[in-house]
C-alpha cells in the first residue's frame, strides 16, 4: 500500500511534527500523485499545490483529478489510508489568476471569476468565524479540499474572509424570505437583471419563480416562491 512505504510515511511523522520537507527529487509527473497520498494522509487539512504557471497548473489539476478518480473507485485500498473519513474526497478547486495587467480597463473572464470565487467560498466555509480553527479538523469531519493554483494567483489581492462571508448567502428549500429582498441583495452584488437568464451572473425574476445563476455553481439554479 502506497502511503504505508516507509518513504511516504517517513514524509507523513516530518509533516505532523511541524516539519518543513523539501522533495526536489521528484519529477513533475508523479507530483500530482504525492500531492493526492498526502491529501489522503491528511484528509482533514487544505492542501495548497502552486504551479509556476498557468499550464503546468492546468496540467496539475487534471492529474490530480485522474488519481482522485482512481481513490474514488479504488476496489483495494492501495490509496486510501487507515482513516475514519470515510467521505468521497472532494473534486480539486483550480484558482487561477486573472489574466489581465492592471492597467487594462476590462474585467477577467467570468469564468476565471467564478473559479476563484468557488475556491474562496470552500476555503471561507472551513474557518470557524475569523479564527483559523477548522472545522474540517473535529473528529469525523468531511474530508477538507485540495487547490491547486499559481504563484501569480497567490499574490493577486482578493476579498478578506470577512467580506466574502458578509456577500454569501445560502438558501435552502423551506426557508422564507421576500423575493423582492432577495432581488434587491442580488444587483447589490452586481448580478444583472435579464428576461432570460443565459450567463453566470445573471437573475430573472417572474411572478412567483427566480432564476439566478451563482458565480460559483455550473448550471444556473431556479427558485419558487408560494
Amino acid at each position: 500500500k502506497t502511503l504505508e512505504t516507509p518513504a511516504v510515511q517517513s514524509v507523513v511523522r516530518r509533516l505532523e511534527a511541524g516539519g518543513v520537507v523539501s522533495l526536489n527529487g521528484i519529477c513533475a509527473g508523479a507530483q500530482p500523485f504525492l500531492a493526492v497520498c498526502l491529501h489522503r494522509a491528511f484528509p482533514r487539512r487544505p492542501l495548497i499545490c502552486v504551479t509556476p504557471g498557468l499550464k503546468a497548473q492546468e496540467t496539475f489539476h487534471q492529474d490530480v483529478e485522474t488519481w482522485l478518480d482512481q481513490v474514488r473507485g479504488a476496489k483495494d485500498e492501495e490509496l486510501v489510508p487507515p482513516t475514519s473519513v470515510s467521505h468521497v474526497p472532494p473534486r480539486p478547486l483550480f484558482y487561477p489568476e486573472w489574466e489581465i495587467l492592471p492597467h487594462e480597463a476590462r474585467l477577467p473572464h467570468v469564468d476565471v471569476i467564478s473559479e476563484r470565487l468557488e475556491t474562496l467560498v470552500a476555503l471561507s466555509a472551513l474557518s470557524v468565524g475569523d479564527s483559523p480553527v477548522l472545522r474540517g479538523a473535529a473528529e469525523g469531519g468531511p474530508p477538507s479540499t485540495l487547490v491547486v493554483t499559481t504563484v501569480t494567483a497567490l499574490l493577486q489581492r482578493t476579498f478578506c474572509p470577512g467580506d466574502l462571508r458578509s456577500r454569501t448567502r445560502t438558501l435552502k428549500a423551506g426557508d422564507k424570505l421576500d423575493p423582492l429582498d432577495l432581488t434587491e441583495w442580488l444587483e447589490e452584488q452586481d448580478y444583472e437583471p435579464e428576461a432570460q437568464v443565459t450567463q453566470k451572473g445573471e437573475f430573472a425574476w417572474r411572478g412567483g419563480i427566480l432564476d439566478v445563476f451563482p458565480l460559483t455553481e455550473p448550471w444556473p439554479i431556479r427558485l419558487e416562491f408560494f
